[in-house]
């Protein structure tokens, strides 16, 4: 009795381990969308319960029917229990807390870090895709493995955009009506651009306003990270900004506006100029 009860728990947690990677997996990939991952759960839910609804009335009893709704829908339960309390509650039920000022993030993620996190999701899918083989049974088996073959599929996508970057910069745009354009290189071994590495005055605000992103003749890819510092006064830019009279893209910068970030795709003309192609709000 003590051995069956022992190989009870270990599926059990087994299971809800597997269920909360697959859930947490898919969160992280669909850039943190707690919609997409309650959606998920639902389904896995779903799943879940369908060899239980095959079952003839009156063949299991009671007994029975609470072991097999614990050992099979339990193991998502604790697992979108654990997502809830790690995420912050579910999207549609307000919790009172603190109240904290939340401003839009002046943090970039680069090329490399794409790349990295390409790697993360191809690795982690092929991970999750062949635990699910071992670990889960039927329907619930080829659900986690058709998600973990999208999650692939994304991965080599996000490696490939991330591949035709040839050049990022950060642009910071000086005065109140953005008179004054600096620019930047970013290292290729950064990860990760905070507008504070580069310039940082405690008596500014610099304000992250937005992304171009250029389509170059050879179609491969060059990233602008916009920043403004709105003021009238004057003040220093030193290195490792330096000065520019002009961008391709400068009669397109009056779309950006503070407190917004929008990414805009541009795409460059053989005369030197550049076409908007589209954009979007990110917050």
């Amino acid at each position: 009795m003590w051995g069956v009860g022992m190989q009870f728990f270990i599926n059990f947690v087994l299971e809800s381990v597997g269920y909360f990677i697959t859930i947490y997996f898919v969160y992280s990939i669909f850039g943190y969308k707690k919609k997409i991952a309650y959606g998920l759960l639902g389904l896995l839910l779903i799943a879940s319960l369908y060899p239980f609804l095959n079952i003839p009335e009156g063949l299991l009893t009671w007994q029975e029917i609470v072991l097999f709704i614990t050992m099979s829908v339990g193991p998502v339960v604790f697992a979108g229990l654990i997502f809830i309390s790690i995420s912050g509650g579910m999207p549609m039920i307000k919790i009172k807390r603190r109240q904290t000022f939340k401003g839009v993030s002046n943090r970039v993620l680069t090329k490399q870090m794409n790349i990295q996190t390409s790697y993360l999701v191809m690795i982690g899918s092929l991970i999750a895709g062949s635990s699910s083989y071992f670990v889960f049974q039927d329907v619930m088996r080829y659900m986690i493995m058709g998600i973990s073959l999208i999650a692939f599929i994304l991965g080599i996508i996000l490696y490939v955009q991330a591949n035709k970057i040839i050049e990022e910069k950060v642009v910071l745009l000086v005065g109140k009506n953005k008179e004054k354009i600096y620019t930047a290189s970013i290292h290729r071994s950064i990860k990760v651009v905070d507008i504070k590495d580069f310039y940082h005055d405690e008596g500014y605000i610099v304000d992250r306003i937005g992304e171009i992103y250029i389509e170059t003749t050879e179609k491969k890819e060059i990233r602008h990270y916009l920043f403004w510092l709105a003021t009238s006064d004057q003040v220093s830019i030193g290195e490792p900004f330096e000065k520019v009279s002009l961008l391709s893209y400068e009669h397109l910068l009056s779309e950006f506006e503070k407190y917004h970030v929008k990414r805009m795709w541009v795409r460059e003309l053989r005369r030197g100029d550049v076409e908007k192609i589209k954009e979007k709000l990110i917050r």
